[in-house]
């Protein structure tokens, strides 16, 4: 049985998944990881494969993807410096570095492929979508990748392109220091003064509390 590699499901990204990106708004469509400037808003989308060492340890196939969705805010200053910047001077945010995040999910009828995986919490996952190794099953995957991109990832990132939703979503997230952090950055940038003292007071005190840890 041939195995099929990266290349493989890149082209297929390439062909399927990439026009959609750029009719959608994405500026810098690169395969796996992507990006659009709109606003103050910076959309990331990466499109990752799980792995030889997740699959080992949970059965899924090594070629599996999940596929993430990141809002970064122009307006907060980073808490780090690690934030590759363009020869423009644009800002290439990591998933991981964004102020929002979110999975899509899958829609497919994947009992078939999952049904030898032992871990019950893995077979009732719904954030990976199983590419079986002779890639018999990748169009129909990245066509749902497409699917669920259309369908909820572009809701969720126009909704959250409004700053006011996006500040009420953060407000929502549990209390932490970086919900504080994010949320007095927003207060200031939408000249919300009492909501500014209080997130600032907040992450104060959650400042103190961790240097004490």
């Amino acid at each position: 049985m041939k195995m099929i590699g990266s290349p493989d499901i890149n082209k297929i990204i390439r062909k399927t998944l990439s026009p959609t990106l750029k009719e959608t708004g994405f500026n810098k469509v690169n395969t796996r990881h992507n990006w659009a400037w709109i606003d103050q808003c910076i959309w990331v989308m990466d499109i990752t494969a799980v792995g030889k060492y997740f699959s080992d340890v949970t059965g899924w196939s090594p070629m599996s993807i999940h596929v993430v969705l990141g809002i970064y805010y122009d307006f907060i200053p980073p808490e780090d410096d690690d934030i590759k910047v363009g020869t423009n001077g644009e800002l290439f945010p990591k998933y991981l570095q964004c102020h929002l995040q979110k999975n899509l999910h899958c829609n497919i009828d994947q009992s078939k492929y999952i049904n030898h995986i032992d871990h019950r919490a893995e077979k009732e996952r719904n954030d990976i979508w199983w590419i079986e190794p002779d890639g018999s099953n990748l169009i129909e995957v990245i066509n749902d990748v497409k699917t669920s991109f259309l369908n909820d990832g572009l809701k969720w990132l126009r909704n959250n392109t409004d700053l006011e939703t996006a500040f009420s979503a953060i407000e929502n997230e549990e209390d932490s220091f970086n919900k504080f952090y994010k949320a007095r950055y927003f207060a200031k940038h939408l000249n919300d003064l009492g909501k500014f003292m209080k997130y600032n007071h907040l992450l104060k005190q959650e400042q103190k509390r961790i240097n004490k840890l």
